[in-house]
């Protein structure tokens, strides 16, 4: 009897260690690989942001391997937006002051390049309190910000139609895409809402503290 409950003991005792391992190695939050956005909780994702070649506020270049190595929040706005835009950068200040420090970078990518130049991106940052060390006011070729937005972010909504030139599309988006060090997208927010902005914050500190 006694080696009875010595086994069912020791059994125990390793069934919840490797639950406790399981718990170490599962990932904090779910990929999202698809523009329908259902999360997949497995381990990683094949889905990764593309490359890109664009250039900040600050005029300097900004690429894939910039972002890589970090965990980033993207958005797509526009200086001349007098709606949902100043409310997204509103709630985005809260990501900004949380990110002081920190490993992480907000990426806001202009829907409207041809007009949003590198000067006109840093005096509306200036206007609205934006660092440029922490949050990348980004412009240049339309066609690799719309295809980010259609391919890589899925910030699109299925709005805009691959084959038709960015020019004669709009992009208006109220989503802020959070994505880890590897690229990956882990969590997908409106960015007008006060309480999604906080659930962001909250996943954001998971990807720094943990992933």
């Amino acid at each position: 009897m006694k080696r009875i409950i010595l086994c069912a003991g020791v059994m125990a005792a390793l069934a919840v260690g490797m639950m406790s391992e399981a718990v170490k190695t599962a990932p904090s939050l779910p990929f999202y690989d698809s523009a329908d956005f259902t999360p997949r909780w497995t381990r990683t994702s094949a889905h990764r942001i593309a490359d890109f070649a664009l250039v900040t506020q600050d005029g300097a270049p900004i690429t894939q391997h910039d972002v890589m190595g970090r965990v980033h929040v993207a958005s797509f706005i526009y200086t001349r937006c007098a709606g949902v835009c100043p409310a997204m950068v509103t709630q985005l200040s809260k990501v900004q002051k949380a990110v002081a420090g920190r490993d992480a970078l907000l990426v806001s990518y202009s829907v409207t390049p041809q007009d949003d130049t590198p000067e006109s991106l840093a005096a509306f940052g200036q206007a609205r309190g934006i660092d440029s060390d922490r949050w990348k006011l980004v412009t240049g070729d339309p066609e690799q910000i719309y295809g980010l937005a259609r391919t890589s972010y899925f910030a699109d909504d299925g709005r805009l139609a691959a084959g038709t030139a960015a020019t004669e599309q709009f992009l208006h988006t109220e989503k802020a895409l959070l994505v880890d060090r590897e690229g990956h997208l882990r969590g997908v927010y409106n960015a007008t809402v006060p309480h999604d902005i906080e659930k962001l914050i909250a996943d954001l500190e998971q990807l720094l503290d943990r992933d």
